[in-house]
C-alpha cells in the first residue's frame, strides 16, 4: 500500500501516484524572504622593513592597521541586535512574569545602520629576526598578531522579520479529505514578511538567529623559531617550534556559527522532570505563535531567560584555541638525479570550538554527526578540549629520482636507439603517516526541553580502548563500557572529545614518467600513476552515538578514500 509520502504504511492512507494525478499532495510550504543587500567595508594599511643589524642579524619589522565597517544593508533590512535587558511590549498584557528580550531593527528607535560596534584600534604589529651563527647554521625566529575577519551569511537564517513561510494545509480531518489542492493551494494568499512592522514582538514564541552586536574582533597570535643547518650531500635540515593561541573565534568556520542563549539556567535543574510538566501559559490569548501558542506550555519554557521565545541562535564568537608543534624538516636539492622533502610534525591543537564536529571528513562520514552545540551555554569552559582536526603525529615526504640512464646520464647514453627505450624515465612517490583525530561521544539528548542542543554521557573510568587492528575493530571500535548514559537534567562529565581517537592514514602514492623527444620543440611524456598504491583503506571515525546496548555504537560503516587508482597518459609539449 503506497501512502502520500512513504510506501508500505498502514491500510487507509491512500496511494501517492494517485494523489499526485488529482492533486492533493501530503504537505508543501512556501518561502518568501526580502531581498537583502548587506555588504561590509573593509580598509587596511600595511608597513614593513628589513633592519640589517649586522652581517649575522636581520630584524624584519611591521605594522598592520585594517578596520572593518561592520555589517550593513542597503535599506537598513537588518537586524543589528539583541537587546536582552529591555521589557518586551508582550509584558502589557501578562501577568506573574515579565518578559525580556527585544529585536533591535538597522535605523529604528535610534538603533545603529550597522551591526557589531566595529573596532577602530585594530592594529597588527608583527616582528622577525634571521641570525647567521654560521656559513651553515642559521636561527630564525617571528611572531605576528593577527585579527580574524568577520564570517557571516546575512540571510534569512539571521534576518528575522525579513522572511516568512506559508504552510500548505493538507486535511483538516484527519486526511479523511482534502483541504486544499494543487490548483489552488493557497487559497488566502502567500504571507509576506513583516520586515521591522512589528518592532519587539517580531518572532514571539519562534526561534530565530541574530547577529552578536557586543561581539569583539578575534585575534590570533603567531609565533615560531627554527634552527636550520646545511648538511653533507646538499642535504639541509630544520628543526622548529611553530605555535598559536587564538580568542574570539566564530564556532563554525564557514559563517552563522551560533549558539542558543535561552537556556534554563543551571540552578533550575534540580527540579527534575516537573520541568516537563505542562502549566498555564500567561501568554496563551496575547499574541504569538509557536511555543507560547497553546493554553499549557512546559514549566521550563517560563525559566527561561526570554521565556516568550524559543531557540535564540547567537552568532557570537567566544571561541578560544591553542596549538603548538614541533617541526622536522629535511630536504635534499637536486642532485645525481635525486631530490626529496620529507616533515614530521608533533604537536597538539585545543580549542572550544564546539560547532566543529564536523570539520574533518572523518566525523563527517562517521555516520553520528557529532552536535554543533555546547553541552550548557553557561559554562564554555567546560568545552576546552582537544580540536577535531588534531593530529598529533604527521610524517609526510615526497621525492624525485631520475633514472641514470640514458642520454646525459651516467649510463647508456651514446646509443640514440636504446636511450629511447632506457632513456629519460623518472620515479616519483608521496607517503603519508598521521595519526586519527579524537573522537566526540555523545548521547541522545534528555536536556532539549531545558534548551541544550548536546548532552554528553559520563566516563565510568573504564578505557574506552579497543586493542587489535582496525579491521578487526570494524564492528566494535569503542568499548561502550567506558561510558554510562547521563539521566536527564543532569550534563555528562566526560569532555568534549576524549583522547582516545579514529582510524589514522597510510597512504602512498607512486609515478613512473618517461620523457621523449619527437622534435626539436616538440616534446612528449609518458606518464603511469597510482593513487593509493599499496591499497590501505582508510577508515572514517566510528559512530560515536552512546546509548546502552546500542548496536551501532563504536561501528565503522564507512571508508573515507578510494581504493588503488591506476592512471596512464600522454602529455605533449611543443
Amino acid at each position: 500500500m503506497f501512502t502520500r509520502q512513504y510506501p508500505n504504511q498502514t491500510n487507509g492512507t491512500g496511494a501517492d501516484f494517485a494523489d499526485l494525478l488529482l492533486g492533493f499532495p501530503s504537505s508543501g510550504s512556501v518561502n518568501t524572504t526580502t531581498k537583502l543587500y548587506d555588504y561590509v567595508r573593509y580598509y587596511s594599511g600595511f608597513l614593513q622593513d628589513d633592519f640589517r643589524v649586522s652581517n649575522k642579524l636581520t630584524l624584519n619589522l611591521g605594522l598592520r592597521y585594517e578596520y572593518e565597517t561592520g555589517v550593513t544593508e542597503s535599506v537598513n533590512h537588518l537586524v543589528v541586535g539583541f537587546d536582552q535587558a529591555a521589557t518586551n511590549p508582550l509584558a502589557a498584557g501578562v501577568t506573574g512574569i515579565t518578559p525580556l528580550g527585544a529585536l533591535q531593527f538597522a535605523g529604528v528607535g535610534g538603533n545603529p545602520s550597522s551591526c557589531c560596534h566595529p573596532s577602530r584600534t585594530k592594529f597588527g604589529p608583527r616582528a622577525g629576526a634571521a641570525y647567521q651563527v654560521n656559513s651553515k647554521t642559521t636561527v630564525r625566529a617571528g611572531w605576528g598578531m593577527f585579527y580574524a575577519p568577520t564570517i557571516f551569511n546575512n540571510d534569512a537564517s539571521i534576518a528575522p522579520g525579513y522572511t516568512q513561510s506559508t504552510t500548505y494545509v493538507a486535511s483538516n480531518d484527519g486526511n479523511a479529505t482534502p483541504a486544499n489542492s494543487l490548483s489552488n493551494p493557497f487559497p488566502n494568499g502567500i504571507l509576506q514578511p513583516a520586515g521591522n512592522s512589528l518592532g519587539a514582538l517580531t518572532a514571539i514564541g519562534s526561534t530565530f538567529n541574530y547577529l552578536d552586536q557586543n561581539r569583539t574582533a578575534g585575534i590570533v597570535h603567531q609565533f615560531s623559531a627554527d634552527i636550520q643547518r646545511e648538511l653533507p650531500f646538499g642535504i639541509a635540515l630544520e628543526l622548529g617550534y611553530i605555535g598559536s593561541r587564538s580568542r574570539h573565534l566564530q564556532p563554525a568556520p564557514t559563517g552563522n556559527g551560533n549558539m542558543n542563549i535561552n537556556q534554563v539556567p543551571a540552578s533550575y535543574l534540580s527540579l527534575g522532570s516537573k520541568l516537563s510538566s505542562p502549566v498555564a501559559n500567561p501568554f496563551y490569548g496575547h499574541g504569538g505563535s509557536g511555543v507560547i501558542g497553546s493554553a499549557t506550555v512546559a514549566q521550563a519554557q517560563l525559566l527561561m531567560p526570554f521565556p516568550e521565545y524559543s531557540t535564540i541562535g547567537e552568532v557570537t564568537n567566544p571561541s578560544h584555541a591553542q596549538y603548538d608543534s614541533m617541526v622536522i624538516k629535511a630536504q635534499k636539492r637536486m642532485s645525481a638525479g635525486l631530490t626529496f622533502l620529507s616533515t614530521f610534525t608533533w604537536s597538539k591543537n585545543r580549542d572550544n570550538e564546539f560547532g566543529n564536529g564536523t570539520s574533518n571528513s572523518f566525523n563527517g562520514f562517521s555516520g553520528s554527526t557529532p552536535p554543533s552545540q555546547p553541552q550548557d551555554y553557561y559554562h564554555l569552559q567546560n568545552e576546552w578540549s582537544l580540536s577535531s582536526v588534531d593530529t598529533p603525529l604527521r610524517f609526510t615526504g615526497t621525492w624525485s629520482y631520475a633514472l641514470p640512464f640514458g642520454k646525459g646520464r651516467h649510463f647508456l647514453g651514446s646509443n640514440k636507439l636504446l636511450d629511447y627505450v632506457v632513456g629519460g624515465w623518472q620515479m616519483n612517490g608521496t607517503v603519508i603517516y598521521e595519526t586519527g583525530f579524537p573522537l566526540f561521544i555523545f548521547q541522545q539528548n534528555l536536556n532539549s526541553v531545558i534548551g541544550t542542543g548536546e548532552q554528553r554521557p559520563n566516563a565510568s573510568g573504564i578505557s574506552p580502548a579497543v586493542s587489535g587492528s582496525v579491521e578487526e575493530r570494524i564492528y566494535g571500535y569503542i568499548n561502550p563500557a567506558a561510558f554510562s548514559q547521563a539521566p536527564a537534567f543532569t550534563f555528562g562529565n566526560l569532555s568534549r572529545s576524549i583522547g582516545y581517537r579514529g582510524p589514522g592514514t597510510k597512504n602512498w602514492d607512486a609515478s613512473l614518467f618517461k620523457d621523449f623527444k619527437i622534435r626539436e620543440r616538440f616534446n612528449g611524456q609518458f606518464r603511469a600513476e597510482a593513487l593509493n598504491a599499496f591499497n590501505s583503506p582508510r577508515f572514517a571515525n566510528p559512530n560515536t552515538q552512546y546509548a546502552p546496548n546500542s548496536s551501532s555504537f563504536g561501528k565503522i560503516t564507512y571508508q573515507a578514500n578510494l581504493p588503488r587508482q591506476l592512471q596512464l597518459g600522454v602529455r605533449f609539449f611543443f
